[in-house]
């Protein structure tokens, strides 16, 4: 990752960008704002969102947004700078609409896909089957890479405290579909019901015999049905979850960590940065969001102004007001409020610093990029808002660290 030394180089660098981190970071905006500045940068990109919210919708400024793409105003995004050729999109992934799509892939026969998408079994599992929040993002993902429709894809993941979620969620299906209970209930006389449990173990008997006397079975057969006509479609699912975890750790991916300054996000973002590096994860770089910055890329005063210091200071700054013909009793105030909230952000300043010095280090050893993103005065619920954190992060005062 050495060729990525900032937002801009990896978007030149890196077709698909996931953003991963906590929840409440800013994930969203951060993968909006990469979006964005992909777009300034002349490609055609699509940001995607696995958060049911409507932060995406609201900081792109948009209506609803669904499981296909939705383009962005050309107008509007010629005004912040995004040339002709360039596009931006957005997406809400449906998870539930992406599994039937792949049931409609893979199924064996249209009578195949009918009975398992008029499952009982399978419309109240497949939100939910075996990680498919995770496993359905990335189908989406590999499906509109594959299409070359977009040059850049940016990823908004889930807000997860366990970070490797979505890197394992092709492995986790495969483990479901090779498990020893999907094996059991696939037995053909179980499907049919010929022969009752007595062709069944005893440890195995019991268990089905206490499943049908609680559910009854009708609900057996329609898990058995349901498994059975899966399991036509499970060298597909494999072989697509094979494709889907190269896609995810090769070349093409960089993995950017959102975290904060807060102490607890440091320490979650630790933790992640942990298994991100054990599992091999390209990682491209770290942002700091919400970051509280000096004014002009400097550094706050190393220790406390003594009380004489600041009292001239306040003087200084009066005398300054009165010549802006302030009432001198105003002024003295003002000058007082100001040195103080100058003070007192300053001592905010080295906090966040010092909480975050094992992150810009981890960076340093990583040889990834390491941005702070300012904080603003209010949430971004705009596409300027939006412009303001993407050229922080694509010029300037993203490469101060």
């Amino acid at each position: 990752m050495k060729d990525v030394r900032d937002p801009g180089a990896l978007v030149r660098a890196r077709r698909i960008v996931v953003c991963v981190g906590a929840g409440g970071v800013g994930k969203t905006t951060l993968a909006a704002a990469i979006a964005l500045g992909a777009a300034r940068e002349g490609h055609r990109v699509l940001v995607l969102t696995i958060d049911p919210a409507r932060r995406l919708a609201d900081a792109l400024g948009v209506g609803a947004l669904g499981n296909e793409p939705r383009a962005i105003d050309r107008d509007v995004l010629g005004r912040l700078g995004v040339p002709e050729h360039a596009a931006l999109s957005a997406l809400m992934l449906d998870m539930k609409r992406t599994f039937d799509d792949l049931v409609e892939r893979f199924a064996e026969s249209e009578e195949a896909r009918e009975r398992i998408l008029g499952n009982r079994i399978y419309q109240h599992v497949s939100d939910a089957l075996a990680g498919s929040a995770e496993y359905s993002a990335m189908e989406k993902v590999f499906e509109i890479a594959s299409s070359g429709e977009f040059d850049r894809i940016v990823v908004d993941t889930p807000p997860s405290q366990h970070a490797l979620d979505f890197l394992e969620a092709p492995q986790r299906l495969l483990e479901f579909l090779d498990s020893a209970l999907v094996k059991l209930l696939l037995h053909p006389a179980f499907a049919a019901g010929r022969f009752g449990f007595r062709i069944f173990q005893r440890s195995a008997r019991r268990v089905l015999q206490v499943i049908e006397k609680v559910s009854g079975m009708a609900f057996l057969e329609d898990v058995s049905e349901f498994l059975l006509a899966f399991e036509g479609m499970s060298e597909g699912f494999r072989e697509r979850a094979r494709k889907v975890e190269a896609l995810l750790t090769g070349p093409q991916t960089g993995f950017v960590l959102a975290a904060g300054p807060a102490a607890e996000s440091v320490a979650h973002a630790e933790s992640m940065l942990g298994r991100l590096e054990a599992s091999g994860v390209p990682l491209a770089g770290i942002v700091l969001n919400r970051a509280r910055l000096w004014p002009e890329r400097g550094s706050p005063p190393a220790e406390i102004p003594e009380p004489g210091m600041l009292d001239r200071a306040t003087e200084s700054l009066a005398r300054a007001l009165e010549a802006l013909d302030e009432r001198p009793a105003d002024a003295r105030a003002a000058a007082s409020a100001a040195i103080a909230a100058a003070s007192e952000y300053a001592r905010l300043v080295r906090r966040d610093e010092e909480s975050t010095r094992s992150l810009r280090e981890r960076a340093d050893r990583l040889a990834c990029f390491y941005c702070r993103v300012p904080e603003l005065p209010r949430d971004v619920h705009e596409l300027d808002g939006l412009a303001r954190i993407s050229a922080a992060l694509f010029g300037g005062r993203s490469a101060a660290r």
